[in-house]
Order: C-alpha cells, then sequence, then structure tokens
C-alpha cells in the first residue's frame, strides 16, 4: 500500500467533485475527464484508505457514512487550501457572491433586471448557477439560492419574493390567426380546445390546475397538446406561435405589456407557492448576501405591485 501521505491532490478534488454531484459522469464533466478515469481514482484513494467512500448505484452513488466524514473534511481542506493560495496572491472571496438560481427564474426575471444591481454595486462580482436541484448550505460554495415552493425550508431562512400568479399565453399573431377579431373581453377559457396547448414536465399540473379553478376542465381532452422538458421553453414555444403555454404572470409581463403575447382570460389562478430568498437560517449573512437581498426584494415588490395594478384594472 502507498503511503496516506502520497495521496494524490487531484485525486482528493475528484472524490469531492463525485460526493458533491452523487454522479461520476457529471463530475468527470467537471473535472475534464471520463466517468472511467473518476471511478479508477476514487477506487484507488479507497484502496490506500482501506474503506469504501462510495455506495456504488447505477450511474448515481451515495456516501458511505466513512466517506460522508471524510469528504467533509476534505472540502473542509481544499477550502483553506483555496483560501490560502487566493491570500498568497491578495485576491479575496469576500467580494464574489454565489448564487444558484431556477433556470426558468433567471432567464426570465432575473436577468433582465441583473445589470440594475451590477451597476449599483459594481464591486461585487456574481457568480450564478442555474440548477432545479437544492443544496445543502453546509457542504455547498452558495451563499444564497432561489428557491420555489411554499416557504418551509428546514434550517433554512426563507424570505418571500412573489407568490406564483399563472395565466394563459399566447402570441398575438397565432390568437388573430385562430379567433380573428374577437375582442379578448369576450374570450372565455373554453375557447382554449380550438389551440395547442403547451405542457411542461417541469410543470406537470398547471394546465390542469388553472383549467379546473376556470372551471374548463374538458378543455384537457379537446385540446391538442406539445410536450416540453421545461417550462422555459414552453413559454418560448408560445412566443413563436406554436400555442397557448400558462404562465407565470411575472415571468410574461414585459411580453406581455410589448404586445408580443395576449393573456386574454381575466381567471387569474393564485398560487399558494412562489418564489423564496434562502440563506443558511444560524450564519448572519455577510454584507454581499444582504445587498442582494436588500436589492431583489425591492424589485420583487416593484414585480408584485405592477402585477396587481393590471389585474385589478
Amino acid at each position: 500500500m502507498r503511503l496516506l501521505s502520497q495521496v494524490n491532490l487531484n485525486s482528493l478534488k475528484i472524490v469531492e467533485s463525485a460526493a458533491r454531484h452523487r454522479n461520476f459522469t457529471r463530475a468527470g464533466e467537471e473535472q475534464f475527464i471520463t466517468a472511467s478515469a473518476v471511478s479508477q481514482r476514487v477506487k484507488s484513494l479507497e484502496d490506500q484508505l482501506r474503506f469504501k467512500i462510495f455506495q456504488r448505484g447505477g450511474n448515481a452513488v451515495s456516501l458511505t457514512p466513512e466517506g460522508e466524514t471524510y469528504v467533509s473534511r476534505v472540502r473542509e481542506a481544499l477550502e483553506r487550501i483555496v483560501a490560502a493560495s487566493m491570500e498568497a496572491t491578495g485576491q479575496s472571496q469576500e467580494h464574489v457572491l454565489k448564487i444558484s438560481v431556477l433556470p426558468t427564474f433567471a432567464a426570465r426575471w432575473l436577468f433582465p433586471r441583473l445589470p440594475l444591481f451590477q451597476r449599483q454595486y459594481p464591486d461585487i462580482e456574481m457568480r450564478v448557477s442555474t440548477s432545479y436541484a437544492t443544496h445543502e448550505f453546509a457542504t455547498s460554495e452558495f451563499d444564497i439560492e432561489i428557491r420555489y415552493g411554499d416557504g418551509h425550508f428546514p434550517d433554512l431562512k426563507a424570505d418571500l419574493l412573489f407568490k406564483e400568479d399563472l395565466t394563459p399565453v399566447c402570441s398575438r399573431k397565432l390568437f388573430h390567426e385562430i379567433l380573428g377579431d374577437k375582442p379578448l373581453s369576450k374570450v372565455t377559457p373554453e375557447d382554449l380546445r380550438h389551440f395547442t396547448l403547451l405542457h411542461s414536465d417541469t410543470c406537470t399540473h398547471n394546465w390542469q390546475s388553472w383549467l379546473g379553478f376556470a372551471g374548463a376542465g374538458f378543455v384537457l381532452k379537446e385540446a391538442r397538446s406539445i410536450y416540453f422538458d421545461s417550462c422555459m421553453m414552453s413559454y418560448e414555444a408560445a412566443n413563436a406561435g406554436m400555442g397557448f403555454a400558462v404562465a407565470n404572470r411575472a415571468y410574461m409581463a414585459s411580453d406581455i405589456r410589448a404586445e408580443r403575447l395576449v393573456a386574454p382570460f381575466a381567471v387569474h389562478h393564485p398560487n399558494t407557492a412562489g418564489w423564496y430568498f434562502v440563506c443558511p437560517d444560524k450564519t448572519p449573512p455577510a454584507r454581499k448576501a444582504s445587498l442582494f437581498k436588500q436589492w431583489i426584494t425591492a424589485e420583487a415588490a416593484l414585480t408584485q405591485s405592477q402585477l396587481d395594478s393590471e389585474i385589478s384594472s
């Protein structure tokens, strides 16, 4: 057995990556090697340590109890190495804000506004990761997350940004092709049976929920349907004139105001779930996170105010 003092630093980085992703393939992509090479590095280290770090199960892997403890200490050591290197070269992470955001929230709401934050706080460097997965703050690199849910996230502080408000939208061109010059005020949910309904695998119940709320559940059986792997793609398809997507109004407001899309229904289906600013509950947020929270909360309040005004009118 090779001496443990000869453990390769690269192998530790690979093991940490595999533990974080719970997947050898994704770890390989991050480290620019094959999944087979990841597996070989892990096995070599396990042979040196004389215990299993991972339980294998197809593409997914999970940490053994010994592996959980080991990887936690490895991660701490790697973070100290990075911090020491940055300190030695005069660099610091204090100005770097790392956030994890849901992809559709990022593309449809956050990104158009983010330049405002950058101009207001040019000293803060943003690192944005888009993912549907949630992360453990104790073992992840993120300072904050934007999560969707009911606001109950154990051991985390969650502040509501805005609630979901569903409404069907389609391109103005398609609307007139199908319904001619019919006034928007005369359109009923039953008219949706003449259109293709655009569904999303990540928001599987939105159409059923909205049509049920509108008293037109039968439309699901009568209308054609196309399915997409994300809400974002169903929204893009609506913009392209492929059919009606049921969307969160906050995401589509700019397209509606610009008259690229129409939202003809007075029926707005408020949801109990929404989007939350989430951070560790027991750790006081750093300046960069506090400033971002202050900014994004104000932007969300403005969005909610605009939506409330448009709905009431």
